[in-house]
C-alpha cells in the first residue's frame, strides 16, 4: 500500500469493525414467504447498492430466530459466492433486513460505512480474489474479510470521500427511481390501448410486426453479439452486449424487439426492446430468440409491450414444444397470435406518447452510465490518496 499521508495508517478490517460475522447459512426454501422481511442473497448485492428484482422475504418470527444474520442500517454487506467482493451499505429505510451466503461488517467508530463500501469495492478486489477458496464455486470466507488490510483516512476524511462519491450514486439512484416512474407511466398508458387490443375483429400478429427478418449481414471482423442472458427481465431496454467475432445468429437493428423463446427465460420475461447499436449497424446474436420489427406506421415501441403483456405470456407458453426441460416457442405460432384491431389513429396516437418516454429512458440510462464510470474513476484515486478531496469535487460538482 502507498500510504497517503501521515495521519492515513495501515490496518486490519478486523481492528476496526464492531464485528465481521457471516449471513445465515442453511436451507430456506421452506421460510419464504410473499411479504414481510426482505432477506438478501448473493445476487440481491451489487457494488454500491442492491439488485431486489429477484428479491426474497421471511416471516419476522424467522427472522427473530436468525439474529446473527440480522441486518440493520449502516451495516455492510459482501458477496460470498457469485460474484465474490460486491459490496453495499444497508440503507435506513430497512426496518429489518436478514440475509444468507454474505458477509457482514459492522463498522466500529472509526469506520464510515459508506467509505468501507467503496473502499472494498475498489481497492480490496485484489485481494479477495487471491483468497477465494472451493474448487467448484468459489466463495469468499469471513476469516480472509477480517484480514482485509485498509489504508484508513482519519474519520472526517473518510465521510468526505464518502460524500463526493455519494453524491454521483445518489443521482444514480435518482435517475433509476424517475426510470421507475417512467415505466409505469408507459404500462398504464399502454394498459388503456390494451383493453382496446383485446377486443373487436382480431388479427394476427404478423399485420403488425415482421418476425425474424432478414436483414444486412453484419460486419465479420467485429459484430455486435447479444447472449440470451443480456436479455433483460425488468427493463424496457437492453444495455448490455458484447463486441465479439460470431459466425452465425439472429441478426437484428435499433428499434427491434428481442423476445426469449425458450424456458425458463420466456417464464421470466426476457425481452428487451434494442437502441444500442450505432446508425446503421447490425447486430447478431443467439438464435433463441424472436425479432419483431414493426410494419410501417406500427409504433416500434408496440412490439415489447404486446409481447409483455399476461395475455401473450399464457398463450406463449401454451404453445411450446420440445423436450420438458428445453421447450421452445416458434415464429410461425407468435405470428398466429391475434389481437383486436385498432384504429390506426389510435396507435399512433399511443407511439407519440411512447416513443419519447422510451427515449428518456435511454438519456436515463446513457446519463447513468457516464456517472458510474466517472464515480469509478475517481474511487481508486480517492481512496489510495492520490487525488484529493477538493480536486474531486470540483469534478463531481460538474457532472451532477
Amino acid at each position: 500500500m502507498n500510504r497517503a499521508s501521515s495521519n492515513w495508517r495501515e490496518v486490519k478490517l478486523r481492528d476496526v469493525a464492531e464485528d465481521v460475522t457471516v449471513g445465515h447459512v442453511g436451507s430456506m426454501a421452506s421460510e419464504y414467504r410473499e411479504s414481510g422481511v426482505i432477506f438478501l442473497r448473493s445476487q440481491n448485492v451489487v457494488p454500491h447498492g442492491f439488485d431486489l428484482s429477484d428479491v426474497r422475504y421471511i416471516s419476522t418470527e424467522f427472522h427473530s430466530k436468525l439474529q446473527k444474520s440480522a441486518l440493520r442500517a449502516g451495516d455492510v454487506v459482501t458477496v460470498r459466492t457469485g460474484k465474490p467482493g460486491a459490496t453495499a451499505v444497508v440503507p435506513s429505510g430497512w426496518d429489518m433486513a436478514n440475509c444468507s451466503d454474505l458477509v457482514i461488517t459492522r463498522p466500529g467508530p472509526e469506520l464510515d460505512a459508506r467509505w468501507l463500501s467503496y473502499f472494498i469495492n475498489s481497492a480490496a478486489s485484489g485481494f479477495i480474489s487471491a483468497r477465494l477458496v472451493g474448487a467448484v464455486q468459489q466463495h469468499f470466507n469471513v476469516g480472509a474479510a477480517r484480514d482485509i488490510d485498509l489504508l484508513l483516512p482519519p474519520l472526517p476524511e473518510q465521510c468526505a470521500i464518502a460524500e463526493v462519491l455519494g453524491a454521483l450514486d445518489d443521482k444514480i439512484a435518482a435517475n433509476r427511481k424517475l426510470a421507475g416512474v417512467t415505466k409505469d407511466l408507459l404500462a398504464a398508458r399502454f394498459s388503456a390501448l390494451e383493453m382496446d387490443v383485446d377486443h373487436g375483429e382480431q388479427v394476427h400478429l404478423d399485420e403488425y410486426f415482421e418476425l425474424n427478418p432478414k436483414c444486412a449481414k453484419p460486419n465479420a471482423d467485429e459484430p455486435t453479439y447479444l447472449d440470451m442472458q443480456k436479455l433483460p427481465t425488468s427493463d424496457v431496454l437492453i444495455s448490455e452486449w458484447d463486441k465479439r467475432p460470431a459466425k452465425s445468429g439472429t441478426r437484428f437493428m435499433n428499434g427491434d424487439t428481442l423476445l426469449a423463446r425458450i424456458t425458463p427465460c420466456l417464464e421470466n420475461g426476457k425481452v428487451g426492446y434494442v437502441d444500442f447499436l450505432d446508425e446503421g449497424e447490425v447486430g447478431l446474436g443467439s438464435t433463441e430468440y424472436i425479432v419483431f420489427r414493426a410494419r410501417p406506421g406500427t409504433p416500434k415501441e408496440l412490439a415489447f409491450f404486446l409481447t409483455t403483456s399476461s395475455r401473450f405470456r399464457v398463450t406463449a407458453m401454451q404453445h411450446m414444444v420440445g423436450t420438458s426441460g428445453r421447450q421452445r416457442l416458434s415464429a410461425t405460432d407468435v405470428a398466429g397470435f391475434t389481437v383486436g384491431r385498432v384504429d390506426d389513429s389510435r396507435i399512433i396516437e399511443w407511439g407519440s406518447i411512447a416513443s419519447p418516454l422510451v427515449d428518456h429512458l435511454g438519456s436515463l440510462r446513457d446519463e447513468n452510465r457516464t456517472l458510474a464510470g466517472l464515480r469509478d474513476t475517481l474511487l481508486p484515486r480517492l481512496i489510495s490518496g492520490e487525488l484529493r478531496v477538493r480536486d474531486a469535487e470540483e469534478v463531481v460538482s460538474n457532472a451532477v
